[in-house]
């Protein structure tokens, strides 16, 4: 079971099954001074008690649908209440709760064969949408073969990934140089995955030695092995994947449901990393909430403008100074960068 997201106690007493009978009671009167998302996770575990099932199914079906498909799309999302969540959206065929499952890459695979064995051919369509988890779990194609809504249109597009992703050969080699110069910067002693270097062992060798061994194994890997490796690896698989040549290898590290914020700001900074990457970081506002990245985004030649324009406002005086000489930076980026700085003096005079 996956921790749920709220930390209101009522609502972990419930969950728990430790709560009193005043509190259940209260609950189910709706009296608690609850979000909506509360009250999903909640009602969910409620509903797992036969004595408070009807009453609390009630209420669950009256809460709003896009508190229910937004609770699936967190990437923390409890998975029992996302599980209802699909099965709420199959039965009352809301294309929202199931879009919201499918794009979610921490979910089980089994989420989305549920929804390829049971879903309309709209929500199929969807499923067709996140090839990252089709290919690393492609008995999700199989069991949505046997779906009677299956068409010739669906019938090829799943030959056509079938085809492109799913041979054994191995997938382009990625190099070793760069892959082993990267981690030697960003990998402490104390983050190695092995037991510590011996007594008079360097760890800079042991990096070394523990990525080549990795990456020997990842090169003798097809693309498909490759996508799975970058959503369940560890974090030295990612940082070797991020340099994959697929994009969908390199897309599935960053939608990995293990990747941290610090990953992610270690991907910003390796110029190397491709536009589609940087762009899909800056898409994301759970991650650019975080100050520090937003600032390394901004350094990035390869983040795209409009989304430049939105953080640019938040910057501190010294870090729009530093953007506005670093000469690595995208030019249109340094020269509004150059205009808040005057603005802001003006402001001052």
């Amino acid at each position: 079971m996956s921790p749920i997201l709220s930390r209101n106690p009522l609502v972990e007493q419930v969950v728990s099954g430790k709560a009193a009978a005043d509190l259940i009671a209260m609950l189910l009167s709706r009296q608690l001074p609850l979000t909506e998302e509360e009250y999903l996770e909640a009602l969910v575990y409620l509903a797992n008690n036969p004595e408070y099932r009807e009453q609390a199914r009630g209420l669950l079906d009256g809460l709003s649908a896009p508190t229910k498909s937004a609770y699936a799309r967190k990437r923390q999302c409890d998975h029992r209440v996302a599980y209802f969540v699909m099965v709420d959206g199959l039965n009352r065929k809301d294309m929202d709760s199931i879009s919201a499952v499918v794009h979610n890459q921490s979910l089980p695979a089994e989420f989305l064969e549920k929804i390829a064995r049971h879903g309309d051919h709209a929500m199929l369509e969807c499923l067709l949408e996140n090839q990252i988890k089709l290919i690393a779990y492609p008995e999700i194609m199989s069991v949505m073969e046997s779906n009677p809504v299956v068409d010739a249109f669906i019938g090829a597009r799943i030959r056509e990934i079938r085809n492109d992703y799913l041979s054994e050969a191995p997938g382009e080699e990625i190099p070793a140089e760069a892959v082993v110069e990267d981690l030697r910067q960003v990998i402490a002693r104390e983050e190695l995955e092995e037991p510590p270097p011996g007594e008079g062992e360097e760890p800079g060798n042991l990096i070394e030695q523990q990525t080549q061994t990795a990456l020997q194994r990842i090169n003798q890997m097809p693309v498909s092995e490759r996508i799975k490796l970058a959503l369940t690896g560890t974090k030295t698989e990612r940082l070797i994947l991020i340099r994959d040549a697929n994009k969908l290898v390199s897309l599935a590290v960053i939608q990995s449901p293990k990747i941290s914020e610090d990953e992610v700001m270690l991907v910003v900074r390796n110029r190397s990393v491709s536009g589609d990457i940087i762009q899909h970081i800056a898409a994301n506002r759970d991650w650019t909430k975080n100050y520090n990245l937003v600032v390394e985004l901004l350094n990035n030649p390869k983040t795209p403008v409009k989304d430049a324009l939105g953080f640019i406002k938040k910057l501190h005086e010294r870090d729009l100074r530093m953007l506005q000489a670093n000469k690595n930076a995208s030019p249109v980026i340094r020269g509004l960068a150059l205009s808040f700085i005057q603005q802001r003096a003006k402001k001052r005079d």
